[in-house]
């Protein structure tokens, strides 16, 4: 029941909430063939401690970046992928005002890079969403890793000697933040390798240390804490033990990856030898490489059914007069009050601050329903802060489908009317 799903999700991931403002209960919820190889192999240096780069040199990677760019443009498989990312962007880049050679700013790649990244994989990119910060250092000052999004934006630009970027450079940005993201998983994956005495050089022996790093990996992606005992055999294997009391949704976790599982071994039957020995499937490293970078891209969407669940139960709140989205606050605070969950506790000063608190009438004040659930404070953050997970704004959906239909940046008031009154959303029957 949605009852019992807010009850597990009040446990998950208590590691990585973001703090919420006014110091009050923390807004739960679930956790949440390389591009530019130079440039990984920059990122994933390891440091002290954890094995995450923090530090880079700015003139030492903008010339691996720049190299690997000219590389990567010309053909292959990197131009087929360049080639998928453009027709994902390109309603939308048709859409955004250009400037007088074609092209756009800086400010509308980020603003379309965020949107791609929330809509597509469910990701908030530091560095590039509206809270991000554009680089200013000097030559040669050391660049924090957070910021590296908003940096690869600004080589890129100077590549193109400061010309709007076009939708070719735009696809370029999405698949280099994409790459850094994946090497940031593929540390992980090292790490769950390393950690069971195992060679990424040579095959798997079998599907139970398959299962046994991909495991691992999962722990250690969705449980930054078990990294401690990374090195200690006995401590790792028991934290896989203790995994569901750690986390309530790791076996729905674990679940979606076994059907992702199916999935990819669905796609490359025509390609995999069925006569072939192993017994693992992902047991050679560039398999479970794909697998892992799958894991990544997808688990953003998963974990967004919670949010969608999440939302109903906040519309159930909504009174019958109303169908506006919101939720009179002292609706959204009966639930808590009644003792059928922990959730929606949150102070009015707090509602007020992230911008999800109606007060035009003072006397029933009410919670806008999707600038609560699409606020920072849902967003779980990674160990390494380049990336968060993020509930999916659905308003994103209905945008791409006025942007495919009208594909310009400008269009009549009586057309853009038209075309909303026919658009349906799950919670609103078309023609509105």
């Amino acid at each position: 029941s949605e009852c019992a799903l807010i009850k597990r999700k009040q446990a998950t991931h208590r590691h990585s909430l973001i703090p919420n403002a006014c110091g009050m209960a923390p807004a739960l919820r679930i956790r949440s063939c390389c591009f530019p190889v130079a440039l990984l192999a920059l990122v994933s240096v390891a440091d002290a401690g954890y094995g995450f780069l923090t530090r880079l040199d700015r003139d030492l990677v903008g010339q691996r970046l720049l190299s690997e760019l000219k590389a990567v443009l010309g053909h292959g498989t990197s131009h087929e992928r360049l080639a998928q990312i453009e027709d994902v962007l390109r309603p939308m880049y048709m859409a955004l005002p250009k400037k007088k050679d074609g092209g756009i700013d800086q400010g509308m790649a980020r603003y379309a890079l965020n949107r791609y990244f929330l809509a597509h994989r469910g990701w908030h990119i530091s560095g590039i969403a509206y809270d991000g910060q554009r680089w200013n250092g000097s030559s040669s000052t050391p660049l924090l890793k957070s910021k590296m999004p908003s940096f690869i934006i600004e080589l890129l630009e100077e590549h193109v000697a400061h010309k709007p970027l076009g939708l070719g450079e735009l696809a370029v940005l999405a698949a280099t933040v994409e790459d850094l993201v994946h090497s940031e998983a593929m540390e992980l994956l090292t790490m769950a390798y390393e950690a069971h005495n195992l060679s990424m050089q040579e095959a798997l022996q079998n599907e139970v240390q398959e299962d046994l790093v991909i495991r691992t990996f999962m722990l250690f992606y969705t449980m930054p804490w078990s990294l401690k005992a990374r090195r200690n055999s006995s401590a790792l294997h028991e934290q896989l033990k203790t995994a569901q009391e750690d986390n309530p949704e790791w076996n729905a976790n674990m679940l979606w990856v076994e059907d992702l599982k199916g999935a990819i071994k669905y796609h490359g039957r025509a390609e995999h030898n069925p006569f072939s020995k192993m017994s693992a499937y992902f047991g050679d490293y560039p398999l479970m490489v794909h697998l892992v970078e799958q894991i990544i891209d997808g688990y953003g969407m998963f974990q967004d059914l919670e949010c969608r669940a999440l939302k109903n139960v906040m519309m159930d709140l909504e009174g019958r007069e109303r169908n506006d989205g919101r939720v009179l606050l002292s609706n959204f605070y009966s639930p808590y009050m009644q003792g059928i969950h922990e959730y929606f506790v949150e102070r009015p000063e707090y509602l007020r601050n992230l911008g999800s608190l109606d007060e035009t009438d003072p006397k029933r004040p009410s919670v806008i329903v999707p600038n609560f659930l699409y606020g920072r404070s849902f967003c779980i953050s990674t160990e390494s802060g380049i990336q968060s997970f993020c509930c999916v704004d659905q308003c994103n959906t209905l945008m791409e489908t006025l942007e495919r239909s009208i594909s310009h940046p400008v269009a009549s008031p009586s057309l853009i009317a038209e075309l909303v009154e026919s658009l349906p959303s799950d919670t609103v029957a078309a023609p509105r």
